[in-house]
């Protein structure tokens, strides 16, 4: 269930309005995408800094209604605000309301709802106590109206224009449309389609984070590694005294950078693969409330749209191998280093009574 934090934008901190699906799987105001952008057109999303938009030289409003539109939280964000409302009723206005009807979407008093459950258009709907009834079911519930008429049941859902039509639409203005189909068809072939899409966006999920596991292993052996090598470091420049205090910060100094060398394309990798984690669960999130909640036209709009977005998203979980490659112990070398310098020091000593200091 989406908690109230949740239907707020990152920017304005008010409740979404038309809220925008970023490429990083992020919500944001349509108005505020755009004013975002205004202020710098380069800006990433606030809350992770992906990049909102390829630079795009048509208008900051063209390109922001190119990026779909979340209906499921537009849904939401409605039925939690009808929620929110004094709990009055529609008709007494000055009586408290106890009650909701789903369909209708109207807060009523006890009297009101047996009026409500004797007229026959309204007798079947689900009326249900306000204190038990959340923003996700609401929004669920909405029945599925004409796109023309606004009052008429839609039956029929036209490709063409991606409208849900009412049968008379369909006779009328939509028949020479050639893909209307029924509505409900429509609608689960698109649940369908959503099922598939989460089912690709947790598999990715759990593989972006076994291989994120895989790099951080790694560079904990990179970091043990280092460690040790210090180590050795250490204990061959304390062999040598205050003698070889340079040599010894020129030897871990180089220790340093070889293992940097392994470090950065490692960290840059997990970088990568954790920016692409984001946005698949992200994106997986979205689906996966739309899946539950989403109202049933906007649930095709939703499917497309979201099925054109994971098809975009970078879901490969692979990374190259060759970016881990074990450092070069300094232990053999610190060997060297010692009986080559016990080695000059012997030779000086035989040559000078008071040897002189090599770096």
């Amino acid at each position: 269930m989406a908690q109230s934090h949740e239907r707020e934008c990152a920017v304005c901190t008010n409740d979404f309005t038309t809220p925008k699906i970023l490429p990083c799987g992020h919500l944001l105001c349509r108005q505020c995408v755009i004013s975002w952008k205004d202020s710098k057109p380069d800006a990433g999303c606030p809350l992770c800094r992906c990049p909102i938009v390829e630079q795009s030289d048509v208008s900051s409003s063209d390109t922001v209604d190119a990026l779909p539109t979340d209906f499921v939280m537009e849904a939401l964000v409605e039925s939690a605000r009808v929620l929110s409302k004094d709990h009055l009723c529609c008709v007494c206005e000055d009586v408290r309301a106890d009650f909701i009807c789903m369909q209708c979407q109207v807060l009523m008093c006890s009297a009101c709802l047996k009026v409500h459950k004797n007229l026959p258009a309204t007798r079947s709907h689900d009326v249900e106590s306000v204190s038990t009834v959340t923003p996700e079911r609401l929004a669920a519930s909405r029945p599925a109206l004409c796109a023309d008429h606004g009052d008429k049941p839609a039956e029929f859902f036209c490709r063409e224009h991606r409208l849900a039509v009412c049968s008379a639409c369909k006779t009328n203005k939509h028949k020479v449309c050639p893909e209307t189909n029924y509505l409900d068809d429509e609608i689960q072939s698109a649940q369908k389609l959503l099922k598939d899409l989460t089912k690709i966006l947790v598999e990715a999920e759990q593989k972006l984070e076994q291989v994120i596991g895989q790099v951080t292993s790694r560079l904990l052996e990179v970091d043990v590694s280092e460690q040790e090598d210090l180590a050795q470091v250490d204990k061959t420049c304390d062999c040598l005294h205050t003698l070889v205090e340079d040599f010894r910060k020129k030897l871990k100094e180089k220790t340093r950078t070889s293992h940097l060398k392994i470090r950065n394309p490692l960290c840059d990798v997990k970088t990568d693969l954790s920016n692409r984690l984001g946005k698949v669960t992200s994106h997986k999130h979205i689906v996966t409330r739309a899946t539950a909640v989403s109202p049933r036209p906007a649930l095709i709009h939703m499917t497309q749209a979201l099925t054109d977005r994971v098809n975009s998203l970078d879901l490969r979980s692979d990374w190259q191998q060759e970016v881990w490659v074990k450092p070069v112990s300094s232990a053999e070398s610190c060997k060297i280093v010692v009986r080559w310098i016990q080695q000059e020091l012997l030779m000086l000593e035989k040559q000078w009574t008071e040897p002189e200091v090599i770096f």
